[in-house]
């Protein structure tokens, strides 16, 4: 809670809970907080009327690409949340190439990581593969599997802290599998890590003149793309596969993956309590 506003009577009992340090209380443990000089005189309204030393909020980055901030001064510890890009959904041709498979879901994780103020913090969030499309061919020819999609990672500095890798293509052909889910990996100096594979696509069906395609494989944050009942696959989104396409007759394509997913939440101590989850 921020500290009565300027021009208020203010304490240092209301100072030392709001930004803590020890007893007996110096105003030169707050040296450099909230609006005060890094030295000299302290002036207590004016210097911490209205100041807080509540973390930021938490930040949730979207789409495919990379996206830097600087961390507050008080912040001492982020959490991570982070999800590769899904795969592509195949293309379906007809003539036994009915029904594809569904992609897959990138790899997620939660790590923690202690920071200090003034860091670069990066949120890179891959691109989701590409639906699988078609060369103008029916049948075999002309269907093809969808592309995996891209590893997504949050940085602290040069540090690597997570990475979520892209979940796999869906394959071709009624009853093939759907892609496989991504993967994960993390610095050794994170902790409190919680690390899961990505859901699978799911593969095709085919029966009589209905051809479904698999769906994508969900991610922790959104569902998976719909695979295509004798029509193209659905996209994926925020880390999910791309749905599969079904077709009885004519070309159809894959849906794409979702791009990678990252969101980061922020601490004032270092190595606070393991409080997130998908």
């Amino acid at each position: 809670m921020a500290l009565p506003a300027v021009g208020s009577a203010i304490s240092l009992s209301e100072i030392q809970t709001e930004y803590g340090g020890s007893n007996p209380i110096s105003l030169s443990e707050y040296y450099s907080k909230g609006n005060a000089p890094g030295s000299g005189a302290i002036t207590m309204s004016a210097d911490f009327g209205g100041t807080s030393n509540a973390p930021p909020d938490p930040q949730t980055f979207t789409g495919a690409g990379t996206t830097n901030i600087t961390i507050a001064d008080n912040v001492r510890a982020v959490g991570v949340q982070v999800v590769g890009a899904g795969g592509g959904g195949a293309s379906a041709g007809g003539m036994f190439f009915f029904a594809g498979g569904g992609g897959g879901a990138g790899g997620n994780i939660i790590a923690y990581f202690n920071v200090s103020g003034g860091e670069t913090f990066s949120a890179v969030r891959g691109s989701g593969g590409s639906g699988g499309m078609n060369s103008g061919q029916q049948g075999g020819q002309g269907s093809q599997p969808g592309s995996a999609g891209a590893s997504s990672s949050a940085k602290v500095g040069s540090t690597t802290v997570a990475t979520g890798n892209g979940g796999g293509g869906g394959n071709i052909k009624s009853g093939n599998a759907g892609g496989s889910g991504g993967g994960t990996s993390n610095n050794g100096s994170a902790y409190n890590v919680t690390a899961n594979t990505g859901n699978a696509g799911t593969g095709g069906a085919a029966s009589m003149s209905t051809m479904v395609g698999g769906p994508g494989g969900a991610s922790p944050v959104s569902s998976g793309g719909s695979g295509g009942t004798n029509t193209s696959g659905s996209a994926g989104s925020n880390g999910s596969g791309g749905g599969a396409a079904g077709s009885n007759m004519g070309l159809r394509s894959g849906g794409a993956g979702g791009a990678g997913y990252v969101k980061v939440t922020f601490y004032t101590s270092a190595n606070p309590p393991a409080d997130l989850s998908f």
